[in-house]
């Protein structure tokens, strides 16, 4: 038992030493100096002539990260990465669809594929830019779910107490939470490569289909950082009833506005089911849950236990109002 603890605790290190290096990680070094960059560019449209001291001090306020929300964020992240292997149930879920999903089409078909042969090209484009669609899609699906859940809304609830935004605040979701977001979309993006399988057969194997998505790449060197920060960063119009920008995500997080802009990459979805909000200006506004100082997860051990308890009391009282 020690000896395994051990040895998890060293890949844990590992993974925090190796996370800059680590293209697939939010915190890439790639990623963090274009956080910097389009800082830069913010700081010079909106902050300059109204913030004290230089950009690295507007960037990073000791107010903002230092503060006790953000120390919760920062125990959240350290938690939930040495616990994460218990959240890899249905890991092979995603590959068990596609083929079982992939299977029964060819059945239906005399076993025969719409397309055979190698990808070309566009067939990868078509297959990346599918599949981001389709974890794009399971992300606003479980997302929307969660804010108008009773039951399920105390998991989500923790991640907009945030009272500060760090890059860090990304990381501020309660475990269930990840399990939950995490098998709609193994479930969603297995059904999605069945069908694109079956549609063109044969090509990469799946070595190259679970490898790292080009879109997400784009996306996370594209400021995914700046989403939870207190940097503004709008890509106007038209853009934004394309993609979510930066700032389109903070005001998700005002305690007024948390029924819009549930989508992470594409703001189709919110175009779509009428939960797109996009700004017009440089806006302030308030993040949180609009409790003032009654923040129910103000401790990292309220963080992980608050969410569970409202969750199971918002669940007895549905069984109670059923009989």
């Amino acid at each position: 038992m020690f000896d395994r603890l051990s040895t998890h605790l060293v890949d844990i290190t590992s993974v925090l030493i190796n996370i800059p290096l680590n293209i697939g990680e939010k915190f890439y070094y790639l990623y963090v100096l274009t956080f910097i960059g389009l800082a830069y560019v913010s700081f010079r449209l909106y902050y300059r002539k109204r913030t004290r001291g230089g950009f690295f001090k507007f960037l990073f306020p000791k107010a903002i990260y230092l503060h006790d929300s953000a120390r919760v964020d920062y125990g959240i992240f350290l938690i939930n990465l040495f616990i994460s292997p218990l959240l890899l149930i249905g890991a092979g879920l995603q590959a068990w669809l596609s083929t079982q999903v992939g299977g029964v089409l060819l059945d239906m078909n005399d076993g025969r594929a719409v397309f055979v042969g190698e990808w070309s090209t566009a067939t990868y484009l078509m297959f990346i830019l599918g599949y981001t669609l389709a974890a794009d899609l399971s992300v606003y699906l479980v997302h929307r779910f969660h804010h108008q859940s009773d039951v399920f809304w105390p998991l989500h609830a923790l991640h907009h107490s945030a009272e500060v935004m760090t890059p860090v605040t990304l990381f501020r979701k309660h475990p269930v939470w990840n399990l939950l977001a995490n098998l709609m979309s193994l479930t969603l993006t297995g059904v999605f490569q069945g069908i694109f399988i079956f549609v063109f057969f044969g090509g990469p194997g799946f070595e190259v289909l679970f490898g790292i998505n080009t879109v997400y790449v784009v996306y996370n060197f594209f400021g995914a950082n700046l989403r939870h920060s207190h940097v503004w960063l709008s890509w106007g119009k038209p853009l934004s009833y394309l993609f979510i920008s930066p700032a389109m995500h903070q005001i998700h997080h005002d305690p007024e506005r948390m029924y819009k802009n549930y989508g992470e990459v594409f703001a189709i979805w919110d175009w779509l089911f009428g939960s797109l909000y996009i700004p017009e200006r440089y806006e302030e506004f308030a993040i949180g849950l609009g409790q003032g100082e009654d923040n129910p997860h103000n401790s990292l051990a309220k963080a992980y236990y608050v969410p569970v308890l409202e969750a199971w009391r918002a669940l007895r009282g549905k069984f109670t109002r059923s009989r």
